[in-house]
């Protein structure tokens, strides 16, 4: 069985790329699942490689600072993250870390339902923002979700997700226009749409969802 192994954590069975989807395919939990990423232990492995937090003394993880730097002809690393059904995509580049949640403290007086409150990230306290709020609506993420931190500009923020899936590049010259059909507040913040694993992902506007959130504080 494919083992994965960190210095910095526990030994991970990644059996999806020896038996699983990316693999010969003779697990025998693939036809009642379909696809590796619907299976518990698929979550289970994903989850333990998340818990591995990126390090904060950096404008970037080191993933994304190796693959930033490579030519890929017009590609880009970026992280893929899901609210509710939905899946987006923000480049790594302005990724901190991912945590897993935590409590958020509330703030008096609070003007928008955006702005959720304070978390701690070792040992400072940031702002924590509703991304779900400036995407899709209001929506609770589920207790299995993640934290993630971002930097832009040298401000700060955190916002919850429900599942950070992956990090990969993808070809800029391959973004698909928006449809119609997208909801309405995610369109005005997407730049366009990236096939990834069969699936729809909004690559978002970091400028635009940035200066949105920031409105949040107002």
């Amino acid at each position: 069985m494919g083992q994965h192994r960190s210095a910095t954590g526990p030994q991970i069975d990644a059996c999806w790329k020896v038996i699983g989807i990316q693999g010969d395919k003779s697990c025998p939990e693939l036809p009642r699942h379909s696809h590796c990423r619907n299976c518990p232990r698929f979550s289970q492995a994903a989850a333990m490689l998340l818990d591995r937090d990126l390090p904060v003394d950096h404008d970037a993880s080191p993933v994304a600072k190796a693959e930033g730097h490579a030519d890929h002809g017009g590609g880009e690393s970026v992280m893929v993250f899901r609210l509710g059904a939905e899946w987006f995509a923000l480049p790594t580049l302005v990724l901190d870390e991912i945590l897993r949640l935590r409590p958020v403290h509330t703030l008096p007086h609070r003007g928008h339902p955006g702005l959720m409150g304070l978390v701690n990230v070792r040992g400072e306290l940031v702002i924590c923002v509703s991304i779900a709020q400036l995407l899709i609506g209001p929506m609770a993420v589920g207790e299995h979700g993640r934290l993630v931190v971002v930097r832009h500009d040298g401000r700060r923020l955190a916002f919850p997700v429900d599942e950070v899936q992956h990090l990969r590049n993808h070809d800029t010259r391959r973004l698909r226009a928006v449809p119609a059909t997208l909801a309405r507040s995610a369109s005005a913040y997407t730049r366009g749409l990236l096939n990834w694993q069969g699936m729809q992902v909004g690559r978002l506007d970091e400028d635009l969802v940035f200066a949105a959130m920031e409105r949040f504080l107002a």
